[in-house]
């Protein structure tokens, strides 16, 4: 095991030349012969690479990464715990072996060690990475605070962005004084945090985007493409906190992936066997930070 971790270790490198091919000492000395034919040490490296050096390195770097930056303390332990018990209950005892051993961990340690608390790390790592690159992600992210109130009919829509306008009603308001004429559930008419990643139509979101000042209507009620539904929009800050906005950015699929990647480049991962590049590139393209 200890010579396949070595292995392992060979693929990454802090600098490297590019499509670069790694290999081991002794490459064509035979490990086993059967007949006439012998498997030497090439033909193992190369299907450690193949099969699985991808899964492998993806597995150590992301090790290595949070237990840096989040190391493991009694809270996540706890944590850890907590979330096997509730998954527990929702596979039942007399399922709980089996479905370990489908996962391939032999006893409830094992599963915790090498996943639960790797998976809590990496939750932590991103909210560590929204707190520390607030300022920036707001920028990327356009965030805003805002109230929507959504129709399927332009004459609703009209009458609300009137009304609202005017400052006869709320947006929140709105939403219950117009229930039942085709006002939707999709948005509540509370205050929310939205980005530049919210489901609404570009152009929605660009007019959104255009504002400067805090509680402000949009002129014009919005509406989507196909003409089925109807926005009217009231920005009500367009400097949202850290503290209000991080559970929004932490719902963004790209965060992940954006933290992730920027902790590898802190660390300088660079791979060195251009197979593994490309097998990195396909499997987990995020992975791919160096120059």
């Amino acid at each position: 095991m200890k010579k396949i971790l070595c292995c392992l270790a060979l693929l990454l490198a802090l600098t490297g030349c590019k499509d670069a091919v790694t290999g081991v000492t002794g490459g064509n000395e035979a490990l086993i012969t059967v007949g006439n034919t012998k498997i030497t040490k090439d033909d193992v490296y190369t299907g450690l690479k193949s099969q699985m050096g991808v899964t492998s390195i993806i597995s150590k770097v992301t090790e290595f990464i949070v237990d840096k930056e989040v190391p493991i303390t009694d809270e996540i332990k706890q944590e850890a715990q907590e979330y096997i018990d509730g998954l527990k209950s929702t596979v039942s005892d007399a399922n709980w072996k089996a479905f370990l051993n489908v996962m391939g961990y032999e006893n409830d340690q094992q599963y915790i060690d090498e996943r639960v608390i790797v998976s809590i790390q990496a939750t932590k790592l991103t909210t560590a990475f929204v707190n520390e690159n607030y300022d920036e992600l707001k920028e990327e992210y356009q965030v805003r605070k805002v109230q929507i109130f959504q129709t399927t009919d332009s004459k609703v829509a009209g009458e609300v962005q009137e009304k609202v306008q005017k400052g006869e009603i709320t947006i929140e308001e709105a939403v219950t004084l117009y229930k039942g004429k085709a006002v939707t559930t999709t948005f509540t008419g509370k205050e929310q945090i939205i980005t530049n990643a919210t489901n609404l139509d570009p152009e929605i979101i660009t007019n959104i985007m255009k504002v400067t000042e805090d509680n402000t209507v949009l002129d014009l009620y919005q509406f989507s493409k196909d003409l089925t539904k109807f926005y009217v929009v009231k920005v009500v800050s367009v400097d949202v906190s850290l503290d209000e906005a991080r559970d929004t950015l932490l719902g963004l699929t790209k965060i992940s992936d954006q933290a992730f990647a920027h902790y590898l480049e802190k660390y300088d991962f660079t791979i060195y066997d251009i197979d593994l590049y490309n097998g990195i590139n396909a499997q987990a393209p995020n992975y791919i930070v160096q120059k």
